[in-house]
Order: structure tokens, then sequence, then C-alpha cells
């Protein structure tokens, strides 16, 4: 959900978020720009401006708390960071794969923004320490290259996280010199998760758009395994083009990868290169479902934690319904009017925006 400030008139753009004086004044003093509220009042420090805030916008910084960082742009907070919310670190659009299901589109992923690297050292200055999670994502977040590594020390060095996750296609950690110094500079409890397509590089490859990539993924994953410095998990997104390959990818992974941390199985989100090439990849759930089966099984058997994203549970035998986890984000969460009947509604984690108007018509409610 964006929340806009409507009031907002400030000349910065980075806040320390208050709901005490004295702490804004330590904040103030350690030279952190403040957004201090007061009942249904913020003022900005030390600019000394003030303006009242709706009970939408009040509600949500309450939700933030005490020293959490915000980012605002246009009015808009274009970010924010919590002890406790969904905290995520934005890099870049830019990817150096294509993913024919990925849903940005393929101008972004070419030509889009790149976070200026001034902004991201005053995010990671003013985020809270110790927030229980902070997500890194893009885009490709290597695509800025070594800054990625300032970025991760700074991270580490202020002990800003009590756990991370890092997305990425994996392709860079084919290197062993960037292994190597990413794992000289990466924080403790750090996930990495990294998409599989297929157990084949022409089936992966199609799906990426970027040849070579199969080789360079499965390197890095194991390269990655390898510096036991962090926790794998494999991201495979289900589409016609990889569905029937779903047990074989799940053998493969128990052969090759059988100390991964975990592996995710997870639906598309409609749009951006998913929506253009529609034709190409979507796949009724019920159908990806019956591929997805026997491929959960075989991991389970093999001792692999795995889980399903994506995937409203009336899609999902019953038996599967305890790994299906709430994974949409919530400004994203989408249920269809058939879904008002569901008994199962609240245990559900809806569909994706995007995603509803291909699964609208199939949603069955658990009565």
């Amino acid at each position: 959900m964006a929340i806009i400030l409507q009031g907002f008139n400030g000349s910065n753009y980075i806040y320390k978020l208050s709901f005490s004086k004295e702490l804004a004044d330590q904040y103030i003093s350690a030279d952190f720009n403040t957004f201090y509220v007061a009942d249904s009042q913020a003022t900005l420090l030390p600019e000394n401006i003030s303006f009242s805030l709706s009970e939408e916008e009040l509600n949500y910084l309450i939700s933030l708390g005490e020293n959490a960082c915000i980012e605002i742009n246009n009015k808009k907070i274009a970010s924010s960071f919590g002890m406790t919310n969904d905290n995520t670190l934005y890099i870049t659009d830019k990817c150096n794969s294509n993913c024919i299901m990925c849903p940005m589109a393929e101008p972004a992923r070419r030509d889009g923004h790149t976070v200026p690297f001034e902004i991201q050292d005053e995010l990671i200055r003013y985020m809270p320490c110790r927030m229980e999670h902070l997500t890194i994502t893009g885009g490709e977040p290597f695509i800025i290259k070594e800054k990625i590594f300032d970025i991760l020390k700074q991270l580490k060095d202020g002990n800003k996280a009590q756990s991370y996750l890092l997305l990425s296609n994996g392709r860079v950690f084919s290197s062993h010199e960037y292994c190597r110094k990413f794992a000289e500079v990466v924080p403790e409890d750090f996930l990495v998760g990294i998409p599989l397509h297929a157990h084949v590089a022409e089936v992966h490859d199609t799906i990426s758009q970027a040849k070579g990539s199969f080789l360079q993924t499965t390197a890095g994953i194991k390269n990655l395994l390898a510096t036991k410095m962090v926790s794998v998990e494999i991201r495979i997104v289900v589409s016609k083009l990889n569905a029937e390959y779903l047990p074989s990818l799940a053998k493969y992974i128990c052969k090759n990868f059988p100390n991964i941390d975990s592996v995710k199985i997870m639906g598309m989100e409609m749009l951006g290169n998913a929506l253009v090439n529609s034709d190409k990849v979507w796949i009724p759930y019920e159908e990806a479902f019956e591929n997805m089966r026997p491929a959960i099984d075989i991991l389970v058997e093999n001792a692999i934690d795995v889980a399903i994203y994506n995937f409203p549970l009336c899609f999902v035998d019953r038996p599967y319904w305890n790994i299906c986890a709430h994974s949409i984000t919530e400004h994203k969460i989408k249920y269809a009017d058939a879904c008002s009947t569901c008994k199962e509604k609240n245990a559900c984690g809806g569909m994706f925006t995007g995603t509803d108007r291909y699964l609208a018509n199939s949603v069955k409610p658990i009565l």
C-alpha cells in the first residue's frame, strides 16, 4: 500500500522516525534528519517544518515504530525500514537475464533505474539496528558490480538485521573470486534465493533468455554452498515451459544439491514479461499442481525442505496445505469474488494482483 503524506513539504528525502521528543533530539545530535510525530502532528527536524497527519498516515507511521527509516519521494513513502515490518532494500531494475515469465518488462531489465549509490548508503545509515529481517533484491543486485560488497559490509558492520534474504539469478557466483569476496563481507544468517528453471540447459536458458545461464547458475549454487557461509534456496517458478520437467528437476536437485537449504515452488505473477508472453508461459494452476505434486514428493522423500508460494489453497490438494506459505506482499494480494464464501480464506495467501484475471473463473471456494 502506497502512503502519500499529503502535507509533506520538507526538503530532505530520508528521515529517522520518532514519537519521543527526547529520542528525536538524540537523532538530531547524531546528524539524522528526523520525522517527529506527536499526536497527529508531524515536525521535520532540523528543518522545523510542521504539518498535520491523516488517520491513515498516522496509523502507518505508528506501524513502523520508533527509529524506523522512511524515504520520501514526491510526498510518497517510497521505502521504509522498521524493526518488524517487511523491509526491502531495492537495488536496481536491471538484470543480465531476461526471464520470459518475469513480472517486470524487458525495457526495465535492460534500461531501468538503479538507486543512486549515495541514496543506498544513506538508507543503510538511517536503518535501525537489529531489524527482524531485510530482503535485498532487484533486478539483479550484482549488476552494480563491486558496490554490492560495500553495501553488504555496511549492513554487516552496522548490525542492521537479524536475518537476510538476497534474491539473485546466481550467475555471478560461478566466479570463485566473487564467491570469495562475498564470503568476506556477508552478514550472519544470510539466505540467497536463486531460480533454477529446469534440469537441462536448453530449457533453463530458453526461460532465462540468456545463453549459458544454466551452467553459470548451477556452478554458482555449487560454489555458494561450498563457502559454508550462507544458506541457499532454489526457487522454481512454474510455467507452461517447465511444468512437465518438475519431477526430473526435483531428482536433479536431490542428486546435485542434497545440502540445499530449501526449495520454493512458485506461481507466476502475470505482469511484465509474463503478461506479454502469456500464450507461451501461462498454465492453469490445476495443471501446474499435477506436475508439482510428484516433484514435491521426491524432495520430501529426500529430506529437502519444500514450500509452495503464490498458490491459493483451492488449487492445492489438502495434504499439501501445510507447506503453502503466505508469500505474496500484502499490497499485491487479490481474492476473487468467489473467495468471500470460502471457509479457508483466512488461511489462504490469495493470488497476485495481475494473476487474478487468469484464476478468478476457476477459483473453487472451500465450503
